[in-house]
């Protein structure tokens, strides 16, 4: 079986002021982290967004860049520099060629993408049951000041100079680096979560980080062992609060213990609620858990999957993993289940949930396989999913895509290929559409536009809103090479990965 690494699958300068919370400045430029600020909705602020351009005769394309032959990583924009996560297929530095496996983090230059560094992670040795082959690094890094934060492949946690060495300055309390030539990484201070915290990552770690104030917060990948029956470290923590200085574990908790049904690649989130942060974090049993940003106190806990529901090894069952990014807007949080790819379709389940209430605010409360009784107490404020009875397919399906918030809209992919424009408020269906080949990115609105990309290598753009979808342009990339990641918007370009190459794109006059 592949692993999910996706996640992407699958951050910030851009943080809080008083009880209000930034969430997409009209004066941001950068894309800084997954989801452009720590709230994760899928929006960008950009103006004047043009769809002329052709990826395969070069048509307003500023210039390309080789990566990996795989890529899950989203393009990241900050300080005049384009990151992205990858494996080592390019060969960028004649020590590593392009033959030899390694997790890879890429660093370009914004305006000519002339490969600047990299930061290069050796396989671990167990194989794919913790780092599975060819899969690279595929944590979308958080960048704040001059300091990037990322979740490497050998489940380390990585505090990095933006310049890399390319500075001539050797930067942090790490000064003994194995790679530290003038395109190298420069490493500021790094946490082994498998050697100091016991974390079991199950085929890779891959959470995206966010930062508040003086923490980055992620999810540890902890998960089951190879034969899918147990998890080795149920005591491990599963999400993380790590001091962004210092690299010192703020707070750990690990809720979901040895009820991890496959492995967690979520990442998470922070909103801000009558006055204090939130942190959300996608748990690996199927439930999003609330935490107080500061102290790590559970505020709230919400189960996905409806009661009965049951997993099954391969994706037989009903019950799902979270893989998707939760997202925060307007005091509640957006947030669908999914699984590996490899299970196939199912029925999925998105939910906007009230993020001002405590305790369980399930929408049923019982043991779980087993029927459920209504929660006096619950949060949901709708759902879109099960089985639509004329036709009898999933209204919605498994998905491991985020959401885009946008005008009263909801934007929300699933992994066979639908794209669903919702309501905001009713959570009901305006529109639906078949992009005829599976969707592992996520939706990004922009400029009353939606734009998605498919395995098929088609990069679809949707005119926002309306009673049907309307399409504006279908783009295909060099060769149709798949599109798993998220097209990211920044200071007038399009940045897009496809499984093997970086484009910078103009899109405004």
């Amino acid at each position: 079986m592949r692993a999910m690494p996706l996640l992407m699958i699958c951050f910030c300068s851009l943080l809080f002021t008083g009880d209000a919370y930034s969430q997409k400045d009209a004066d941001a430029k950068d894309w800084p982290m997954w989801g452009g600020t720590p709230d994760r909705n899928m929006v960008s602020a950009m103006k004047g967004v043009s769809t002329d351009f052709d990826l395969e005769k070069g048509t307003n394309v500023n210039w390309s860049a080789g990566l990996g032959s795989q890529t899950y990583g989203n393009p990241i924009i900050a300080n005049g520099k384009v990151f992205v996560g990858t494996n080592n297929g390019a060969g960028y530095l004649e020590k590593y060629p392009a033959d030899k496996d390694l997790g890879v983090l890429l660093c370009f230059d914004e305006k000519s993408g002339d490969f600047l560094w990299q930061l290069t992670r050796d396989k671990l040795p167990a194989g794919r049951v913790n780092d599975w082959p060819l899969q690279g690094i595929c944590s979308a890094p958080a960048v704040e000041g001059d300091r990037m934060y990322v979740v490497t492949n050998r489940c380390e946690l990585m505090c990095l100079d933006v310049n890399g060495f390319n500075d001539g300055k050797n930067d942090g309390d790490v000064q003994d680096e194995v790679d530290a030539g003038k395109n190298d990484a420069d490493i500021i201070w790094s946490l082994d979560m498998i050697e100091e915290l016991g974390v079991f990552p199950h085929n890779l770690a891959t959470s995206s980080p966010v930062v508040f104030e003086d923490m980055v917060y992620i999810v540890t990948s902890n998960g089951v062992d190879e034969a899918h029956l147990n998890v080795p470290s149920p005591r491990a923590p599963c999400f993380l609060a790590v001091n962004t200085k210092t690299g010192e574990v703020a707070w750990e908790a690990n809720q979901p213990k040895d009820a991890i049904l496959h492995g967690q690649w979520g990442s998470p989130a922070v909103g801000m609620v009558n006055g204090k942060a939130q942190v959300y974090f996608p748990g690996g049993d199927g439930w999003l858990y609330a935490h107080d940003a500061k102290t790590g106190e559970e505020i709230w806990k919400f189960d996905l999957n409806p009661k009965d529901s049951i997993w099954e090894l391969g994706g037989a069952g009903t019950r799902n993993a979270i893989i998707s990014t939760p997202v925060f807007y307007d005091n509640s949080v957006f947030l669908a289940v999914g699984q590996d790819p490899e299970h196939g379709e199912g029925v999925g389940h998105l939910y906007r949930i009230d993020a001002t209430k405590t305790g369980d605010v399930s929408q049923q409360i019982g043991e779980i396989g087993s029927p459920g009784e209504t929660n006096p107490n619950s949060g949901q404020i709708w759902y879109y999913g099960g089985i639509e009875e004329e036709t009898e397919e999933p209204w919605f399906r498994r998905t491991m895509s985020t959401v885009a918030i946008a005008d009263g809209c909801v934007y929300a992919a699933d992994l066979s290929g639908f794209v669903h424009c919702l309501d905001l408020e009713t959570g009901k269906r305006k529109w639906q559409h078949d992009m005829l080949s599976g969707v592992w990115g996520s939706t990004l609105a922009v400029d009353g536009k939606v734009f998605l990309g498919n395995e098929d290598g088609t990069l679809t753009v949707f005119k926002a809103g309306g009673d049907k979808a309307e399409v504006l342009a279908e783009i295909t990339t060099v060769n149709y090479s798949s599109i798993y990641s998220t097209p990211t918007f920044a200071n007038g370009n399009m940045y897009l990965t496809d499984r093997t190459r970086l484009y910078s794109v103009k899109v405004t006059k």
